[in-house]
């Protein structure tokens, strides 16, 4: 996946530096191109909510342009996500054609999941028939809802500029088109499923019964004297198992329901601690712990998989029992028990790591 984005910014580069040899303003191009390319060499970290989206909107400027768009997005830091896109705006008469493509770099911050999010983007276009590179920036904000697993449909509100110039939005001028634009959006998710309904095993014989709250802070402590580690633990863990019986929703990460990683994501998030959205991520976070039960406290994160690939996490809450999100919903399963999927875990466990000491 490196391979592929390195590869998505080469031919962004490639594109953009096809329209910068001919230009005069050599400059304030580089200027404007460096800033956008900066956003897009951070780090990214391929995440767990990607995949490609196609989006239709109209820009009213003064007259009403039809934007077309398709990308790629992945999960950058946290709660940000990136995209890089080619888009198309249809405008103009047989006379005036302002018909203009190029590529675009965005930036979005959410929750993970449907919900509200904000956005703002940064790009270069040519212009069909002038052969002129404009800047173009916009933000706002849209909402997303996902009628299935793998989709997801938004509409948002932007107010876009063009600069004619390449001057910047800091240096607009009277000729610089500016306006309001709003989209409808579909998005496919790709790659990077966490386990499904098929994939994972049936509950045990026996309902698990969850700590109580006084268990809970015990074995929270781990013979701590200072007792804010054990506390904020003990928090997280109570948040998570307060969602028992929650459905299982890929790429979900509230209420409406939880996949393995979103149900982690959510608990340390509901305590102010942000962590990575996808599961082999998560179970890189914090510090390691060895893999033994009588080495775990709850709270810690528990990776799962086969061949050395994290395929699914879990939250270790005490006595030798986890929480997750399987098919069959937010559930607690053993570690230590020889009945039911006990076995079927000790097998998968891969490591565990501990994100509050």
């Amino acid at each position: 996946m490196d391979r592929i984005l390195r590869v998505d910014r080469i031919l962004f580069c490639c594109y953009v530096g096809t329209y910068v040899s001919s230009m005069n303003e050599f400059q304030t191009i580089r200027t404007w191109l460096s800033a956008v390319l900066l956003l897009g060499a951070a780090a990214p970290a391929p995440g767990q909510v990607r995949g490609v989206d196609l989006s239709y909107g109209r820009w009213w400027n003064g007259s009403a342009a039809v934007s077309y768009s398709a990308g790629y997005f992945s999960e950058l830091l946290g709660p940000l996500a990136y995209g890089l896109g080619v888009t198309h705006l249809a405008e103009g008469s047989a006379t005036d054609d302002r018909r203009r493509t190029g590529g675009e770099f965005s930036l979005a911050l959410s929750r993970g999941g449907p919900g509200p999010y904000a956005v703002a983007s940064a790009g270069l276009s040519m212009g069909h028939s002038s052969g002129r590179v404009d800047a173009q920036w916009s933000a706002g904000v849209g909402y997303s809802f996902s009628p299935l697993r793998f989709l997801s449909v938004a509409v948002e509100s932007r107010y876009r500029v063009e600069d004619t110039a390449v001057r910047g939005f800091w240096r607009l001028q009277p000729d610089d088109r500016r306006g309001v634009m709003l989209l409808a959006r579909v998005t496919v998710g790709v790659g990077n499923r966490e386990p499904g309904p098929r994939t994972l095993p049936a509950a045990p014989a026996r309902e698990l019964r969850p700590p109580s709250d006084a268990e809970l802070i015990a074995a929270a402590g781990d013979g701590e004297s200072d007792g804010t580690a054990a506390n904020q633990r003990a928090l997280v863990v109570q948040t998570a198992l307060d969602a028992m019986g929650t459905p299982y929703r890929w790429g979900g990460t509230d209420g409406n329901g939880f996949d393995c990683s979103g149900l982690i994501r959510y608990a340390y998030g509901e305590h102010g601690l942000i962590l990575p959205r996808i599961s082999r991520d998560q179970a890189r976070t914090g510090t390691q712990v060895q893999r033994s039960v009588n080495e775990l406290v709850p709270g810690d994160i528990l990776g799962f998989g086969e061949g050395g690939r994290i395929t699914h996490v879990g939250l270790y809450v005490g006595d030798g029992k986890f929480l997750h999100s399987s098919s069959e919903g937010v559930r607690l399963s053993s570690l230590t028990a020889t009945a039911g999927d006990g076995t079927w875990w000790q097998r998968r466990w891969v490591n565990a790591r501990r994100v509050i000491n």
